[in-house]
């Protein structure tokens, strides 16, 4: 533990342990005199602060806190021993007080067991409870970092075409993930849907980032970086149930787009020339689930002022209160009255009313291609 936070830790310690000594004053009937109360109370919670810091830099078991435990009860007997030797207040050790002292011995007794006991199960707390939410909380930081990193706002742009994207979890830690890569003048970007929130799915969508990015580099065609990315991630995941769902577009020059889905939702095709929005789909297989699964690819032509929209289903599955789903139809609306716009101000219009729509209950994520060649 942090030297400030055990001081921190051994000041309420001393503060709770004060008390016991005052609730020994109404024990002992008021008999001693005040400033002899005051100091040895201060004496004593100074002494618990300083054996608490010493036994917990020293370790329980160690010869260090044994000797701060003997120096703490000889502190106490020599305590006892000057009080002997102090002119005593008798006013309430006449007979005629009985009555009062047993009172006063009732009412200290429970005011020297309330704080031990208050911090005995405090000390308990601190070491159950308090660890596993502690631990707990680290995990969620670390999941929400996670997804700061695997699935971080898009910007990106070449001199043929513009990318935006933008993620929103549903949890600390979703299971979407985006990325765009920029090699030898092409613009390749995908979209994937990890099956799972939490820890496990972020640690499984580091693993498609890095192996996606790096076949991306590779000049291949993207049936074989699935088949790739496939076998990988199957031997990787090691009998567990995950999968991701993939769509990727791999954007050259002269407006030829190459395109997969795995198991994905269709891609849609704004076509700016005839004002129409057309899918790209394909039937094939998420990534992991079978080792040996095969994979097409197909290209498309893009001109000028056209979108091509990848989104994971966490937008189009959201159910308004007729249980309505929000569906690809009011997204292609929305490209066709929006389409001349800016792609952040596309991609807000989108988000907006999905929100609009309904609650989010999966992790939303968006990814607009436009081409920009004249």
């Amino acid at each position: 533990m942090p030297l400030p936070a055990l001081l921190w830790l051994a000041l309420s310690g001393s503060l709770v342990f004060a008390s016991i000594w005052l609730a020994n004053d109404l024990s002992a009937a008021l008999q001693w005199p005040d400033w002899w109360v005051l100091v040895r109370t201060a004496i004593f919670s100074g002494l618990f602060a300083g054996a608490l810091i010493v036994s917990l830099r020293s370790g329980r078991r160690s010869k260090t806190s044994l000797a701060a435990i003997v120096v703490v009860f000889a502190v106490i007997f020599a305590l006892t021993k000057i009080e002997r030797r102090l002119p005593a207040n008798r006013v309430l050790l006449s007979p005629g007080f009985e009555p009062v002292r047993q009172r006063l011995k009732l009412d200290a007794t429970f005011l020297m067991l309330a704080p031990a006991l208050g911090w005995v199960v405090l000390v308990l707390f601190a070491g159950t409870q308090g660890v596993k939410h502690v631990r707990t909380r680290t995990e969620l930081e670390l999941a929400e970092r996670l997804q700061q990193t695997l699935a971080p706002p898009l910007a990106v742009r070449n001199a043929d075409y513009e990318i935006h994207g933008r993620s929103a979890p549903s949890s600390q830690m979703g299971g979407d993930l985006l990325d765009a890569v920029t090699h030898d003048g092409t613009l390749a970007c995908y979209i994937g849907d990890v099956a799972g929130h939490g820890i496990q799915a972020g640690v499984f969508m580091g693993i498609v980032r890095s192996a996606a990015r790096t076949a991306l580099l590779q000049p291949i065609p993207l049936a074989r970086l699935l088949a790739d990315l496939n076998q990988v991630l199957f031997e990787i995941k090691a009998g567990s149930p995950t999968y991701v769902t993939f769509a990727c577009l791999r954007c050259a020059a002269g407006g030829k787009v190459e395109y997969a889905l795995a198991g994905h939702e269709p891609i849609l095709h704004y076509h700016a020339r005839t004002k129409t929005v057309t899918q790209l789909s394909m039937e094939q297989f998420p990534l992991g689930l079978f080792s040996h699964a095969t994979f097409t690819s197909g290209v498309t032509e893009v001109e000028p002022g056209d979108i091509l929209t990848l989104l994971t289903d966490g937008i189009l599955e959201v159910p308004n209160a007729a249980e309505e789903e929000f569906g690809n139809g009011r997204i292609q609306d929305i490209l066709l009255q929006n389409a001349g716009r800016s792609l952040a101000d596309l991609t807000e219009r989108i988000f907006t009313a999905v929100g609009r729509h309904g609650q989010q209950q999966d992790d939303q994520t968006l990814v607009l291609v436009r081409s920009t060649a004249s």
